[in-house]
């Protein structure tokens, strides 16, 4: 087992095409994922906290039941939709990084909200009446509002960020491991693992370790500074 922890430090360090190109490729799909999600999160969560109490409590009751989706559940329901005889079968999206991001974005989406949204509950109802008094729009509005909870923005990001970096169900339905254009960390490492290769299978089982740790430690740090 050493002998194989030491061959998988050095294809790490040594720079493995294929390890660092899979690595590459995990990053773009979950950082596209995460930014898309950003896009559609923040806007729909401050519309439901400008709502009301009672829609905001609902909001945050649905966001935590979405954020506990198994992911094959995602993947296969993108599959469906995606395949050629599906309703979205004529977008091809299937097997692409697309598809994987669309399927990320699905499952770091209702993170993203349920963070932001418990953090703006927590806001005093004054703070928004009086951006309403003084005539701010609702442009403005949602931009004094999320700079307020700014390290909730953040940590539900890398929250969200963690989730879709690390999953594996919905990517390899999805996506199909495709070498050179599909195929990411944790699909990579269920594969070298069949294969019997258990030292390229923990490299890249580091690489997802050393990523989740960082981001995990720093969504802490956000979290405690809140």
């Amino acid at each position: 087992m050493l002998a194989e922890i030491g061959r998988a430090l050095l294809l790490i360090v040594g720079g493995d095409v294929e390890v660092w190109q899979i690595t590459g490729v995990s990053f773009v799909v979950s950082v596209t994922a995460v930014l898309g999600a950003i896009a559609l999160g923040l806007p729909v969560t401050c519309m439901v906290s400008a709502s009301g109490p009672r829609n905001t409590r609902i909001g945050l009751w649905v966001a935590h039941c979405l954020a506990a989706l198994p992911t094959v559940v995602v993947g296969l329901t993108l599959y469906f939709l995606l395949s050629a005889s599906g309703p979205l079968g004529w977008t091809k999206l299937l097997y692409t990084r697309t598809a994987m991001a669309l399927a990320q974005l699905v499952l770091a989406l209702p993170l993203i909200v349920a963070v932001v949204l418990g953090a703006l509950q927590r806001l005093p109802s004054s703070a928004r009446e009086s951006l309403v008094t003084h005539g701010v729009g609702w442009l403005g509005q949602m931009r004094w509002l999320l700079w307020e909870v700014k390290s909730a923005v953040v940590s539900g990001t890398l929250l969200a960020f963690s989730r879709a970096f690390t999953e594996l169900g919905a990517a390899l339905i999805v996506g199909g491991n495709i070498r050179g254009a599909t195929r990411t960390l944790t699909t990579f490492v269920a594969l070298e693992y069949n294969r019997g290769d258990d030292a390229r299978a923990i490299a890249v089982g580091l690489i997802l370790l050393a990523v989740a740790l960082t981001t995990n430690s720093l969504t802490h740090a956000f979290l405690a500074d809140r």
